[in-house]
């Protein structure tokens, strides 16, 4: 007998399948469409999002080379510059170290670690304690909570149970290009990706939506910590009960169109929101929550930072009167119109006397002030006396623009002994941009004995000023250049200011000013001027030769001489045409700043930074130091090689001619380091 393994094995008939009914045939094969096309939906949605992060990448790895590539080419080209241009680099470079170090110090890596501190299980916050026993609980929102909530999570370890912070497109695949934003190993938070910082979309009201069902089930004994950066608002969107995000979108849209004011579509967009205006705390209630923000409003008004997520508003009700006013109540949706009725409750138990929750603390971790210290320091260290004017300068940056201007003067004024603090005062202190009190100029009123190397006025704030998608500038470039001209005219009012050198620095704290990639501008006297100067010469010499080549042509047309005036006319109305597209009125006029500042000095009246890993106000430095000669050394040759008395320097206070006896200089006009501006080159 055979073994078993050998013996055949009878083989089990095949079950016969049953017939499909046609019409549950179809079902399925249509499922299974829908699933195919399903799969290969997200497959094409996840190929373009890799494809669009290597093309970040990419671009990243060219503009870190370019940047290389750049302090190469400047280092070369340094090595020829005159004195003048030296020492104006130098400015530069001092003025930009002063601001980095007003970053440095809101740095949202740095500031959890200066604000925040944990001895055994008790976290102290401005001077506020609270016990920790694993009942932590972190939401936010905003590129920078990214850093602070990671930050806070190494110091608080253990104690953090869970978090859900909320961060633009991009930024998780952007921290394997900072190792520093890494949060722990082991770390409990969920980064949500949602829009960008100022158009929300879907996936961020999703994670908000999400964010606001957990923090629900929080209980009494739970921490709940909401991180907050500035400018966060579309990652905070998140419509309240039936609205969509587009009907929300389409109501604020429309209150623009009417010419509501910022003020106005603020108390819409917080009454149709689920979290704005302090729904965010009543939703974690009754767990305690600690509300930690980096500030990028002035004065730190909190209903205005974030969309105010943790912070009571009182006046909900201004919402169904704005619409109101706009006569645009019927054309609302229902869903809309539902939620602009309804009533908030007469007595709220959950607020104080003067309508703030009682179950929250707010704490502010980074403002303009914090910066403005930090670039005091600087500012000292490089032996320059510093004077802290505002922290809250708000208005249009013509206005606020003039206000520097007259402050400067001022200043300068004072300093030479030529006004008393009574008439600095009188002139200050109905400023409708910076009003200083009695008090402030007793504080900032400068003296020959307090001078060092010179005054650095520092301020913050945000001016405005009106961007369109077209628009191609910023604040703070819109800014120096209308100081630039302010200043030209102070100097033509009071000659005595002409003996100051004074430079303007405007910078965006987050890296990005307006709708360019700059961070702002630097702005001096002969910055503007020298643009309209150069024009008038190109005008005159345009019209004289417009006339010589006529002439020519009338004469001898075939001639040599003829078509080279014609091919320098040619060049002249070409160059002509390409200055008069800087021009500071026009650019001005046109949004368009960032133009000129490219085309001037090979771009170096630029301030590029890049990220800052920050988002509080803008940063102003103005920089007074008394005139010194810069005549490209020719006047500190040796006494045997010194030229003829003509080619002397004009200046009298210029040590070469302090040195030389009995050789009698000329009246100055305008020393070389004057007279020479801002070299154009138009692409």
């Amino acid at each position: 007998m055979l073994p078993k393994k050998l013996q055949s094995k009878r083989k089990k008939p095949k079950k016969k399948r049953a017939q499909l009914d046609p019409a549950e045939a179809l079902a399925r094969n249509h499922k299974r469409q829908e699933s195919l096309k399903k799969r290969t939906t997200k497959v094409e949605e996840i190929n373009e999002i890799l494809t669009k992060r290597k093309a970040e990448r990419t671009e990243k790895k060219n503009a870190s080379r370019d940047a290389e590539i750049k302090l190469y080419e400047n280092e070369v080209k340094n090595r020829s510059k005159t004195i003048q241009e030296k020492r104006m680099i130098q400015i530069r470079e001092d003025m930009k170290s002063i601001l980095v170090a007003g970053l440095d110090k809101v740095n949202a890596l740095k500031v959890v670690g200066d604000k925040v501190k944990l001895e055994g299980s008790t976290m102290t916050i401005n001077g506020s304690k609270y016990k920790l026993k694993s009942n932590v609980h972190m939401v936010g929102w905003g590129r920078e909570t990214l850093m602070l909530g990671a930050s806070l999570e190494k110091l608080i370890g253990k104690h953090l149970r869970k978090g859900f912070l909320v961060v633009p497109r991009g930024s998780v695949s952007g921290m394997w290009d900072n190792p520093l934003w890494f949060p722990a190993l082991n770390s409990r938070i969920t980064f949500l990706e949602g829009g960008s910082m100022d158009m929300p979309n879907e996936k961020s009201v999703e994670a908000t939506r999400g964010i606001a069902d957990y923090c629900k089930k929080l209980r009494k004994t739970d921490i709940l910590v909401v991180v907050l950066s500035g400018g966060t608002e579309a990652l905070l969107n998140c419509p309240k009960g039936a609205i969509r995000l587009k009907e929300v979108e389409e109501v604020l849209s429309i209150l623009k169109t009417a010419k509501a004011t910022p003020m106005e579509i603020d108390a819409v967009r917080r009454k149709l929101s689920a979290v704005f205006g302090g729904e965010l705390a009543r939703l974690a209630y009754p767990a305690k929550v600690v509300t930690l923000v980096m500030s990028d409003v002035p004065g730190n008004l909190p209903h205005l930072v974030a969309g105010s997520p943790t912070v009571n508003d009182p006046g909900k009700d201004a919402a169904l009167a704005v619409v109101r006013k706009y006569k645009l109540e019927e054309s609302l949706p229902p869903a809309v119109r539902e939620v602009l009725h309804e009533r908030p409750p007469v007595k709220d138990p959950l607020v104080d006397e003067n309508y703030k929750f009682k179950f929250v603390d707010y704490h502010v971790l980074a403002d303009t002030g914090d910066a403005i210290r930090g670039m005091t320091d600087a500012a000292f260290r490089l032996g320059l006396v510093p004077v802290s004017l505002s922290s809250t300068v708000v208005g249009p940056v013509r206005e606020v623009s003039r206000a520097y201007a007259q402050v400067t003067a001022l200043m300068i004024l004072a300093a030479e002994g030529k006004i008393s603090k009574l008439e600095m005062y009188d002139a200050m202190k109905f400023d409708r941009v910076l009003p200083l009190s009695e008090e402030k100029i007793r504080e900032i009123f400068p003296s020959k004995e307090r001078w060092g190397l010179g005054l650095c006025l520092l301020s913050g704030g945000a001016p405005n000023a009106d961007l369109s998608e077209e628009s191609r500038t910023g604040p703070n470039q819109d800014l120096a250049l209308y100081f630039s001209l302010d200043w030209y005219l102070k100097v033509k009012e009071n000659p005595i200011l002409n003996d100051y050198v004074v430079w303007f620095l405007g910078g965006s704290t987050d890296g990005i000013d307006g709708n360019t990639k700059a961070a702002g501008a630097y702005g001096y006297g002969s910055l503007g001027p020298a643009v309209f100067k150069r024009y008038k010469e190109l005008t005159l010499e345009e019209s004289a030769l417009d006339i010589k080549v006529r002439g020519m042509l009338r004469a001898d047309p075939e001639s040599q001489e003829t078509r080279n005036a014609v091919r320098r006319y040619e060049s002249l109305r070409d160059e002509l045409s390409r200055v008069s597209a800087i021009l500071p009125d026009r650019v001005l006029r046109e949004r368009n700043a960032n133009f000129m500042f490219t085309n001037i000095n090979d771009g170096d009246e630029l301030l590029n930074l890049g990220y800052t890993y920050t988002n509080v106000c803008d940063l102003h430095i103005i920089r007074i130091a008394r005139y010194q000669c810069s005549c490209d050394g020719q006047c500190l040759a040796p006494r045997e090689e010194l030229p003829s008395p003509k080619e002397l320097c004009r200046d009298e206070k210029c040590a070469a001619n302090r040195t030389l006896p009995k050789i009698v200089v000329p009246p100055r006009n305008q020393c070389c380091a004057r007279s020479t501006g801002p070299k154009l080159k138009i692409y």
